[in-house]
């Protein structure tokens, strides 16, 4: 079970059920996508693809990597040689962006990360920085939120 769980289960054992605990519950469960929303960064480097998400870093190297795709549904999925799919989560309104005939940042980065994998001459020469591969958001949110919940609870 997720930290945030555990966290809830027992301040209801120990100080029991209060309506101030259900927009707290709410803003936990919006730490994942505000941390997308906030964090989102994909970094090509002489190695492969460097993938921040909310809760994790991952790295694919340009030799696993078999295609980035576009959904329908607002995801970007890359595809890796082992089958395996590393989706990243929807970032916009897809619906709306097509009515306004909006091309979203996402859609340019997936064409390419498409281009650097079928003509290695483009990619970068050199491997990134560390800080350029950016960091996981989420655990950082949550701690935010579960040391402001503490500090209300106590006041």
């Amino acid at each position: 079970m997720p930290a945030g769980v555990w966290f809830f289960v027992r301040l209801l054992l120990t100080e029991g059920f209060s309506w101030s605990l259900v927009p707290l519950l709410g803003l936990l469960s919006l730490t994942g996508p505000a941390a997308t929303l906030l964090n989102w960064r994909v970094t090509a480097d002489s190695t492969g693809l460097w993938l921040a998400r909310a809760w994790k870093v991952r790295h694919v190297s340009w030799e696993r990597l078999r295609s980035v795709e576009y959904t329908d549904e607002g995801n970007v999925e890359i595809r890796l040689s082992d089958g395996t799919v590393r989706q990243l989560t929807v970032l916009g309104w897809p619906a709306g962006e097509r009515r306004l005939r909006i091309r979203p940042s996402y859609l340019r980065m997936a064409d390419e990360v498409t281009a650097l994998r079928s003509h290695p001459e483009l990619r970068p020469v050199e491997p990134s920085r560390p800080d350029d591969h950016g960091r996981p958001l989420a655990p950082f949110l949550f701690l935010l939120l579960g040391l402001t919940a503490l500090a209300a609870m106590r006041a």
